[in-house]
């Protein structure tokens, strides 16, 4: 297949289809980020799909942060990505280097693993053999997209890993990416909770989110508390930790500040 190869019509539907299924769950980071990783593992035929928030790349304060993997097969290669986390070995990943340190830089970068490193010499390092080749996994598809009203600079990374067994990703599943990232960027903090951000509905335990749910809907407190079977002072005492916790003074406020999601 060309290198220059497009998405077909069908896949871009699909893609287009994956976003509006994720703002469905928009204010709850976790939720939206789990089921956009699936989707994007089907989209392009990934094994394995993270999610990541890259703190200050290449400096010394980098730090990569808001981890979440899907496709890991086992314990071991759980294991060895946590290791991988826990280690920091990104600082010396020659393709993380290469990729953070491109003079090109964008607000949204994507590219396959190839385009960054050269074949023998990914294939020599550590990363490649202890961590990627030890999981049975080979090709790679980083997006990076610069998050908005993010000081120091964060990066938004989505990475992509192929089964060594289904060979390499397609030129077509590189572009895929590029189109549902750009199109992803456009929805954040409008549409598109940021984890940790205050918008962020699962950052409530779970009882508040479930009490959010019935303001937002629009039930009175008495019924809220009835369908949950809580008393009513609980859930009022519930209602005064929301309105704190996203800063509003009522319910209108709160739903003003909420709907976007």
């Amino acid at each position: 297949m060309s290198r220059r190869a497009q998405p077909r019509l069908r896949e871009v539907r699909l893609a287009y289809r994956l976003l509006g299924e994720c703002l469905e769950q928009g204010s709850d980071a976790s939720a939206w980020r789990s089921h956009l990783l699936a989707g994007v593992q089907n989209l392009t035929g990934a094994r394995v799909a993270l999610y990541l928030h890259v703190d200050a790349p290449l400096c010394a304060k980098e730090q990569v942060t808001e981890a979440v993997a899907s496709g890991f097969m086992d314990a071991q290669e759980q294991a060895l990505w946590a290791h991988y986390q826990a280690t920091e070995a990104h600082r010396d990943d020659p393709f993380h280097q290469a990729f953070y340190r491109r003079t090109d830089r964008r607000r949204l970068l994507t590219r396959s693993l190839y385009d960054v490193v050269e074949r023998r010499e990914w294939q020599r390092t550590r990363h490649c053999n202890e961590y990627v080749a030890a999981c049975g996994l080979a090709d790679r598809i980083t997006s990076s997209l610069l998050l908005p009203s993010v000081e120091p600079r964060q990066e938004q990374t989505i990475v992509l890993h192929r089964d060594a067994a289904d060979g390499p990703f397609s030129a077509s599943a590189t572009h895929l990416m590029r189109l549902l990232h750009h199109e992803l960027g456009g929805l954040l903090e409008r549409k598109l909770a940021l984890p940790g951000s205050i918008e962020d509905s699962s950052a409530l335990p779970q009882r508040l989110r479930e009490v959010l749910n019935g303001l937002l809907a629009g039930e009175p407190e008495k019924l809220i508390a009835a369908r949950l079977g809580l008393s009513p002072h609980t859930v009022n005492r519930h209602v005064q930790r929301i309105y704190k916790h996203y800063g509003v003074s009522g319910r209108s406020r709160l739903i003003a500040r909420l709907q976007r999601h």
